[in-house]
């Protein structure tokens, strides 16, 4: 055998050398490592009988998704209990929707509406001048439903309580002062009211020996609060007429129920004759929605207003954002003591939730792929093009065997973020793949 032919054939059986070191065949975390060091330079085979898998360099939009099982529905379920002694005497089917105002289930044949807001009936509302967020509510709602009662006293003003007379159910609003707003406290009215301005119920009280106590104290208006004026009085009492409950002017625990909004019967959980003060029924939002079980330490990047992408029982795609991650952590399963993993529970919202493939589901099990990381308009390769120096760090070798040194960003999908000095769009180099 001739010298030469002996010195040619390693050539043949190895894509390139570098004094005696060589590049290992072989897929490690998805690079082939390169054993030798970057400062030697390596010598590609002038065989042109190999075969060498190659690549380009291309721009691309990178993003990193995490798939998790959910559940399309209307989202999670709340109790509504009742609030009053008395009997059920109606409920509404399941799968009814209840919007503002209207009746969610009756109590001694009296209606329980339901009011948009964030505050429950904690007290009963009677007296003109009373002040906070649970009159707010009232307020909102009746001017949502369409009902004038004039202006509130404005955030800093100081408004006196004027405790009502035995209400008379007659619904007109015909009350003594009902032209007037609640009171304003003398010398304090609008922004320009500061606290250390405060009038003192000595001040304004009557003096005259035969009066049995002096008036309640002033109260100041707060962002965020509602003022009980004779006006809001008499449209309560206008509503009250109109939905068929005694037009009282008054508006207390059990009287209505406050949610966040317009509600879908889930379930009966009581019947007509059943005592009113137990839990009466649960309900739903009214929209379609996913709910992803997580658990509490696994939520990672999931962020609210992440973009989604979900994933139904036909295999098409519907796009959505997270909308809420429950802060409180449950046990996986609540009837054992141990061993339960806590969970959070993930809302996701429905871009178009209208859409035909979600409107004509009702429930079912679905994909959701969440963004981690997205990376716009960057370099990337075939996480196989990548060679693993064994000094650290990785190179992209060209066809000509040449290496070219480059920092990693982002892995996604099997492929790779990739940049560094003579790295360009279109740049072919060498795979394993």
């Amino acid at each position: 055998m001739r010298r030469s032919e002996a010195a040619t054939r390693p050539r043949r059986r190895l894509l390139l050398t570098v004094g005696g070191a060589s590049v290992v065949l072989a897929v490690t975390a998805g690079a082939v490592v390169w054993t030798g060091r970057h400062g030697q330079e390596p010598q590609a085979s002038a065989d042109e009988g190999v075969h060498v898998a190659t690549t380009v360099v291309e721009r691309a939009d990178l993003s990193d998704t995490r798939t998790l099982a959910g559940t399309l529905g209307h989202g999670r379920s709340r109790v509504v209990r009742g609030g009053k002694d008395g009997l059920v005497t109606w409920l509404p089917r399941i799968g009814a929707e209840i919007t503002r105002g209207g009746q969610l289930f009756r109590v001694n044949d009296n209606p329980v509406p339901l009011l948009y807001g964030s505050t429950p009936l904690y007290r009963t509302l009677r007296d003109e001048g009373t002040v906070g967020r649970d009159v707010k509510v009232l307020v909102d709602n009746l001017r949502r439903l369409g009902y004038d009662f004039g202006g509130q006293p404005e955030v800093g003003s100081w408004v006196r309580v004027r405790l009502a007379a035995t209400p008379t159910p007659d619904g007109d609003g015909d009350t003594e002062g009902e032209a007037a707003s609640a009171e304003v406290a003398s010398g304090e009215s609008g922004q320009d009211a500061a606290p250390s301005a405060r009038p003192t119920a000595s001040a304004s009280a009557s003096t005259s020996a035969g009066a049995e106590s002096p008036s309640p104290a002033p109260v100041q208006v707060r962002r965020g609060d509602g003022v009980l004026t004779s006006g809001v009085i008499a449209a309560l009492k206008r509503w009250q007429s109109r939905t068929g409950a005694a037009a009282t002017g008054e508006l207390g625990p059990g009287d209505a129920v406050v949610l966040s909004g317009a509600v879908r019967v889930g379930g009966l959980l009581a019947e007509p004759g059943d005592t009113a003060g137990g839990d009466l029924l649960s309900v739903t939002s009214t929209v379609k929605q996913v709910t992803v079980p997580l658990e509490a330490n696994a939520t990672g990047t999931i962020r609210k207003g992440n973009t989604v992408t979900v994933t139904l029982p036909d295999n098409g795609t519907v796009r959505g954002h997270v909308t809420t991650l429950s802060s409180d952590a449950q046990a996986a399963d609540k009837d054992q003591n141990a061993g339960g993993e806590p969970q959070l529970t993930v809302t996701v919202g429905l871009d178009d939730a209208d859409a035909e493939p979600v409107r004509d589901v009702d429930s079912a099990s679905v994909r959701v792929g969440f963004t981690s990381a997205t990376r716009k308009g960057v370099l990337v390769v075939p996480v196989g093009a990548l060679l693993a120096l064994s000094e650290g760090g990785y190179a992209l070798q060209r066809p000509d065997g040449r290496l070219l040194p480059v920092r990693t960003g982002l892995f996604a999908k099997g492929r790779v973020e990739v940049s560094g000095p003579g790295v360009s769009e279109g740049l072919r180099v060498v795979t394993a793949s």
